[in-house]
């Protein structure tokens, strides 16, 4: 019977939490677990026994193209983020912070056993990336401070689902461009990441009382989108080398309506630093593998550069379920995937789940 507990007790995990008053975010400094991001080799050793298996053994390829650098080196920019997310929310609930605090014994051991393998599997990920990078004479990614902004254990959890998804969906981007490179043995790679991270997220979705399985063809996404939105928990000028990586960064995109599954006007704020919205502007969407859907942005307040506007989420028309990415873009399109969309974002990405 012990072994029914994850199924049977997680479902309502969340009533096991105790809870907590809403506490501000606090910056998390870069000093991360297990001698990351340069474990000695007996520090590696123990990640790989808590990651339930190891780094690849075969050496990376003799040559990459500049796509496959530029992967390399956002997947290692997003690890390090990741591993430093899933270490706080360990540590949280290991020293009982209030809105962490188990009133189960078995949920909480069941959820930190699982906690412990996603933060090994995440330092193995980031290791791999940096070690691909100085075999081809790059300089590895450095860890930023970071904040991250969830007060207990529901919101964090439901973080880590949202950010899951993007992950998911960039990664897809990331094997289109080493196919386009001919980085085939990385394409391999990657792909097998995408499973894993995949496995966490079916996790995240039961522990919020959701279906493991969300889309039968999950969100894609482009690099740029998740180059932004990790930078979004990051403290300014706290990451040493991040201006070597040749992404964009957009503007913020807040999302101030709660988006419900059904259409709906949406409300959203942005800054238009550069008067764009003296223009017309739309709000695009992506959603799983379909053409990218867009509608007219309309402005209805503007201070400064902060502009607030409205847009239709069409919901009903486009079966928008689970996992969306909102942009606003200075182009109606068409467009043609996520990275026609990026090309053209002024702000984003707006991440909207509904199921």
């Amino acid at each position: 019977m012990r072994l029914l507990l994850p199924v049977i007790a997680l479902l309502g995990v969340a009533s096991s939490v105790s809870a907590a008053p809403a506490k501000a975010p606090r910056a998390i400094q870069h000093e991360l677990p297990d001698g990351m991001p340069y474990p000695s080799p007996s520090e590696l050793s123990l990640i790989e026994q808590a990651a339930h298996g190891t780094l690849p053994n075969g050496p990376p390829p003799a040559v990459i193209s500049n796509k496959g650098i530029t992967n390399l080196q956002l997947i290692a920019f997003n690890e390090l983020f990741e591993v430093a997310y899933f270490h706080e929310l360990l540590l949280n609930i290991t020293e009982n912070v209030d809105g962490y605090r188990f009133t189960d014994t078995g949920d909480r051991d069941f959820v930190t056993a699982a906690l412990r393998a996603i933060l090994a599997q995440e330092e193995l990920h980031a290791i791999r990336a940096n070690n691909a990078l100085v075999h081809f004479n790059q300089k590895p990614i450095e860890p930023c401070d970071y904040v991250f902004p969830v007060q207990d254990f529901d919101s964090a959890i439901a973080l880590a689902s949202t950010f899951t998804d993007l992950v998911l969906g960039t990664l897809q981007d990331a094997v289109e461009r080493f196919a386009i490179g001919q980085d085939a043995d990385l394409a391999r790679e990657i792909a097998s990441v995408i499973g894993n991270e995949g496995e966490q997220q079916g996790w995240f979705r039961v522990m919020q009382a959701r279906i493991p399985s969300e889309l039968p063809f999950p969100t894609t996404s482009d690099l740029n989108f998740a180059f932004t939105a990790v930078q979004g928990f990051t403290v300014p000028g706290s990451c040493s080398n991040i201006d070597e990586i040749p992404l964009r960064t957009f503007e913020d995109l807040k999302i101030l309506t709660k988006p419900k599954a059904e259409s709906q006007n949406l409300t959203f704020a942005f800054e238009d630093k550069d008067n764009e919205a003296e223009h017309l502007l739309w709000m695009t969407y992506i959603n799983q593998l379909n053409l990218p859907v867009v509608e007219p942005l309309h402005v209805i307040s503007k201070n400064g550069s902060l502009i607030e506007a409205t847009a239709l989420f069409p919901y009903d028309d486009h079966e928008l379920n689970g996992f969306t990415i909102a942009a606003v873009t200075t182009s109606d399109g068409p467009f043609d995937n996520a990275n026609s969309v990026a090309k053209w974002t002024l702000a984003g990405p707006g991440l909207i789940i509904v199921d």
